[in-house]
């Protein structure tokens, strides 16, 4: 966790540059509010997540705290896919039947993560039943004691079923991904020679934000549905499919706004290729008028040459 938070605020130090330029003089807009969402409150959160999960804790603390974490956690979850999806819903010529499948698809989404993080998460770890202090994860499912204790004592990690509806979350969240990538296909087959620059932009760059978040997702599917679950292990890495999507959500953004407004420099150069065309075709064109002209007033000057 600690290193995801760490990859969110590197990318943001190096991008500030850009978000400077060409997202705050931006009119608002739904892209530009999800953009600055997405890119500020995971850092907001940052903090008090890394406190929480992170640090070892007494059983009461847990208690307390263990469903506000929980509630920070569901914007997060949430805020990469928003912007993928107006992205996708721009690439489709702004469908309304697109925005409407795009939007019940996240709608169905949003609302098992409100199910699963406030009503099924309602027990703090297992791990409590063996020591006196330990990070505020919530579990889906009272483990059987026997079991649990002889999974651990074994070394094979926590019985799976306490974490299966948050590998039921990353299985929709990677329908939802899937989808956007179909829906970007579709439309480029059908339009390809439509598409400019910046269309096909975003068909490079966003194709492979859909395939990183799938592969994150497909981590964390992987961890939370596997026979034993090592909290310490493949579970704690699956945090990167929380928390980077939000990253490379705000860099495809930054991309698309740099291709559609290029910088000075770039303009300069484009201008002067331009006038170059424009002068070498103008030259084509008058140099046979001038080869002609130019024998016309030569044989003026013989003819004249003759008569005297």
């Amino acid at each position: 966790m600690i290193v995801a938070y760490s990859a969110c605020f590197y990318d943001w130090v190096i991008s500030l540059d850009q978000e400077v330029a060409l997202i705050y003089p931006a009119p608002w807009n739904s892209v530009k509010a999800a953009y600055i969402f997405c890119r500020y409150y995971p850092m907001a959160i940052a903090p008090f997540h890394l406190w929480g999960l992170v640090g070892n804790h007494e059983q009461s603390v847990c208690e307390s705290y263990y469903h506000v974490l929980s509630a920070c956690a569901m914007p997060t979850l949430l805020s990469a896919q928003f912007i993928l999806m107006l992205r996708t819903y721009a690439f489709s010529g702004r469908k309304t039947r697109v925005l409407i499948v795009l939007s019940i698809t996240y709608l169905g989404l949003t609302g098992v993560i409100i199910w699963v993080l406030s009503k099924e998460l309602t027990r703090l770890s297992p791990l409590f039943f063996f020591t006196k202090r330990n990070a505020c994860f919530g579990i889906s499912d009272e483990p059987d004691i026997t079991v649990l204790a002889a999974s651990v004592l074994q070394g094979r990690g926590v019985p799976a079923p306490i974490a299966y509806h948050m590998g039921m979350i990353s299985v929709l969240a990677t329908f939802f991904d899937f989808l956007n990538i179909l829906v970007v296909l579709w439309h480029w087959v059908r339009g390809r020679d439509t598409f400019g620059p910046l269309g096909k932009s975003f068909l490079k760059q966003g194709m492979l934000v859909y395939v990183i978040m799938i592969a994150l997702n497909t981590l964390a599917i992987c961890a939370f549905l596997s026979p034993y679950l090592v909290l310490h292990g493949l579970a704690s890495s699956s945090l990167f499919a929380n928390i980077l999507p939000s990253a490379l959500a705000c860099r495809l953004v930054l991309m698309l706004r740099q291709k559609a407004s290029p910088t000075e420099t770039k303009l300069r150069l484009e201008y002067s290729h331009m006038v170059d065309n424009a002068l070498e075709m103008i030259a084509v064109d008058r140099c046979p008028e001038e080869l002609s002209e130019g024998g016309f007033t030569l044989s003026i000057s013989t003819d004249a040459e003759a008569q005297h």
